[in-house]
């Protein structure tokens, strides 16, 4: 069963799996040579669209005029549709991903390093930091987006094979692009089939195509009955609710399979959930968590305020970018939409005499938003959310 670490709990009592926050574990990070972060995002990430217009088109006549106004100039589908086609990219770069995550331990708990980056169904930053960037050690994931009934999941799948990478993303993606139930075991069973590879289970109650919770749920205990034998953890969110990671941790103690963290990262706020080990390198990790052995550290960002803590990268997001590798220095050039004529453009090609206007106020707003922080000293006044654990 779970261990959880109480406040005041001796480190002796840790057992083969725990949870803790940091603030109750004084000295915990003697304990271990190295700090694990796992799920982050980098541009390479393709953001869907359709939550955030959602969202706009409920925010007032300004905003919804320029949703519905490049609707109009640049599709023909249904709205919704329409929006499907339209997606966003993360700030960050591969290289600045890495070292804010690589500094949040060096400086805090003054471990080790070892940071897997999960772009969605993409493989290109891990790539690029090991042949361009000269990191080997850094493993080849990817935040695989699984279609199941009338929803999808996440998978983390952690530490491929580098030469064997970009022939198993084409793999994956096919089925993605059409999935098959009958398929999936056999798909997954032979990922899993590589001993210091890492299959874990992305916030497993998030109902992201919005099909309903029960619904969302009955699809969750299907996909977990199907793959039990190779999920090898799921996965406590950073960026989730508490209430939502509590659900996570009873499913761990019913399904008996391992927690791990998953700090889902886009902004510029480092991973709020770690893993905590003596390996020293990911595959060692892996193979502990596949043995049932997993000890996740709540870092001190996890303790404020959520709303807080999505409004702040949500402001990184929409921000200027001025170190942005690619040049795309403004929002508006790092939201994109594939148009019918087949040509992907982005919002600031898109603009037009009637758009533009829109834009700019917009961008004002936006800008506001950009300045948005509370003072850390501010930060107790708020009202905190329950614990998790």
């Amino acid at each position: 069963m779970l261990e959880f670490a109480e406040p005041r709990l001796p480190l002796r009592s840790l057992m083969q799996r725990s949870l803790g926050y940091l603030h109750r574990l004084p000295g915990v990070a003697d304990q271990f040579r190295t700090a694990v972060s796992l799920h982050g995002h980098t541009l390479h990430s393709k953001e869907g669209m359709l939550p955030l217009c959602k969202f706009l088109l409920s925010c007032g006549e300004l905003p919804a005029r320029l949703v519905t106004r490049l609707h109009e100039q640049y599709g023909s589908r249904d709205l919704e549709d329409d929006l499907a086609q339209m997606w966003w990219t993360p700030p960050l770069g591969a290289q600045s991903s890495l070292s804010l995550e690589q500094g949040q331990i060096e400086e805090l708990l003054g471990l080790d390093p070892v940071v897997s980056i999960t772009d969605h169904d993409s493989i290109d930053a891990p790539l690029q930091l090991q042949v361009l960037d000269s990191n080997p050690t850094v493993p080849v994931s990817v935040e695989w987006t699984v279609p199941f009934r009338d929803t999808y999941f996440h998978l983390g799948v952690h530490n491929l094979r580098p030469s064997q990478g970009p022939a198993t993303m084409e793999r994956l993606a096919a089925f993605t692009d059409s999935p098959s139930p009958r398929l999936l075991p056999l798909l997954v069973g032979e990922l899993a089939c590589q001993p210091s590879l890492l299959l874990v289970l992305n916030h497993p109650f998030w109902d992201q195509p919005l099909i309903g919770e029960g619904s969302h749920e009955a699809h969750l205990e299907e996909f977990l009955l199907l793959l039990r034998p190779w999920i090898h953890a799921l996965e406590i969110n950073g960026l989730r609710s508490r209430s939502e990671n509590r659900r996570t941790v009873l499913l761990s103690r019913r399904n008996g399979i391992p927690l791990v963290s998953g700090g889902d990262r886009h902004g510029r706020e480092p991973n709020a959930t770690l893993n905590l080990t003596n390996a020293r390198t990911f595959g060692e990790f892996a193979a502990e968590v596949r043995s049932g052995k997993s000890h996740v550290v709540l870092m001190p960002q996890y303790r404020r305020p959520l709303w807080l803590r999505i409004a702040e990268s949500v402001a990184d997001i929409v921000a200027d970018a001025p170190d942005h590798v690619q040049g795309w220095t403004s929002w508006t050039q790092r939201v994109f939409r594939e148009c019918d004529d087949g040509v992907i453009r982005t919002v600031a090609e898109m603009a037009d005499e009637e758009t533009q206007p829109i834009l700019q106020a917009l961008e004002a707003v936006l800008g506001r938003l950009g300045s948005l922080r509370m003072p850390r000293a501010l930060e107790w006044a708020v009202p905190q959310t329950g614990e998790l654990v």
